[in-house]
C-alpha cells in the first residue's frame, strides 16, 4: 500500500508539471513517450520485444500516431496507416517462423490505436483555454475515481463477484459504487471548476454523460484484463511501482478520452 501511495503521489506530481505545460511542445513530448511505452508494454506481453527492429519500427509509428500531425493531415494519415500495415506484414513474411501474424496484428493494433487514443490529449489542447483543460482533467476524472470509487465500494460492501474469470476482485457492489461515486464527484469537480473560471457547465450534457463514461472506464478495466488473463501476466510493466505499467494505469482512460472528444462535439460541456 505504501509503494502505491508513493507511486501515487509522483504520477500527481508529473501531472501537474504537464498540465502546467499544457500548451507547449512538452506535451507532445509526454503524450509520445506514453504512446510509446504502452505499445511496448503490450508488445513485449506476446513476446516481440526481443525482435529490436520490429519494435523500433513500432515504436516509431506510435509515436507517430499520437501526434498532431496525424490529424492535421488525415490524408497523410491514412496512408500511414497502410505504410504501417505493409511494415508489419514484411515482418511476418520474412521472419516467419520467429513472428506469428495473430501477434504481429496485436502488435499492429497496439502500436496504432492505443498512441491514437492518447492523442486525444492533444486534440483536447485545441480548444481555447480554459476548456481544454476542462477535457483532460474531465477524462482523468472519470477513469481514476472510478476506479478509486469502485474499490472502496467493493471492499466495504461488495458481495456478488461481478466478472470472476476475468477480473475475480471486481464485485456488482465495486461497479456500482464505482458510478455512482464518479458521478457525485466528477459532479463536484465541474461545479468548482465552474466557480474558479466563470464558465457556464452545460448540467445536462454533463450528468447524462458521467454514468456512460463511468460504465466506460469499466468496460475498458475489464477489456485489459482479459488480455492480461489470456496472456497470463499479472501486470504489463512496472514502471509504476505498486500499479504496473503504462496500460495498467491508463487502460481504463483509453477508453474514456474518444468518447468525451465526440461527446463534446455534439454536446458541449461549457
Amino acid at each position: 500500500m505504501k509503494t502505491r501511495i508513493i507511486s501515487a503521489a509522483v504520477g500527481l506530481v508529473l501531472l501537474l508539471a504537464v498540465i502546467l505545460l499544457f500548451e507547449t511542445p512538452v506535451l507532445d513530448v509526454a503524450v509520445a513517450a506514453l504512446s510509446v511505452m504502452a505499445a511496448y508494454e503490450m508488445i513485449n506481453a506476446v513476446g516481440l520485444s526481443k525482435k529490436k527492429s520490429f519494435t523500433a519500427v513500432c515504436a516509431i509509428f506510435a509515436a507517430f500516431f499520437s501526434s498532431s500531425y496525424y490529424h492535421t493531415f488525415s490524408s497523410i494519415g491514412s496512408f500511414v496507416d497502410f505504410v504501417f500495415a505493409g511494415v508489419v506484414l514484411f515482418f511476418v513474411l520474412t521472419d516467419k517462423d520467429e513472428i506469428k501474424m495473430s501477434d504481429a496484428a496485436f502488435a499492429f493494433f497496439a502500436s496504432m490505436m492505443i498512441p491514437k487514443a492518447f492523442s486525444m490529449i492533444i486534440l483536447f489542447r485545441n480548444y481555447q483555454s480554459p476548456i481544454c483543460y476542462f477535457l483532460v482533467l474531465l477524462s482523468l476524472a472519470v477513469a481514476w475515481l472510478n476506479d478509486t470509487c469502485a474499490y472502496f465500494s467493493g471492499y466495504f460492501f461488495g458481495k456478488r463477484k461481478l466478472c470472476p474469470t476475468i477480473s475475480p476482485k471486481k464485485t456488482v457492489e465495486g461497479a456500482i459504487g464505482g458510478v455512482f461515486g464518479d458521478v457525485i464527484l466528477c459532479c463536484v469537480f465541474a461545479f468548482v471548476f465552474s466557480i474558479i473560471t466563470g464558465y457556464a457547465i452545460n448540467w445536462v450534457s454533463l450528468v447524462i454523460f458521467l454514468p456512460i463514461g463511468a460504465v466506460a472506464a469499466i468496460l475498458g478495466d475489464l477489456c485489459a484484463s482479459v488480455i492480461k488473463r489470456q496472456l497470463d501476466i499479472k501486470d504489463y510493466g512496472k514502471i509504476m511501482p505498486g500499479h504496473g505499467g503504462v496500460m495498467d494505469r491508463f487502460d481504463s482512460w483509453l477508453f474514456v478520452a474518444p468518447i468525451i472528444y465526440m461527446w463534446n462535439i455534439y454536446f458541449p460541456f461549457i
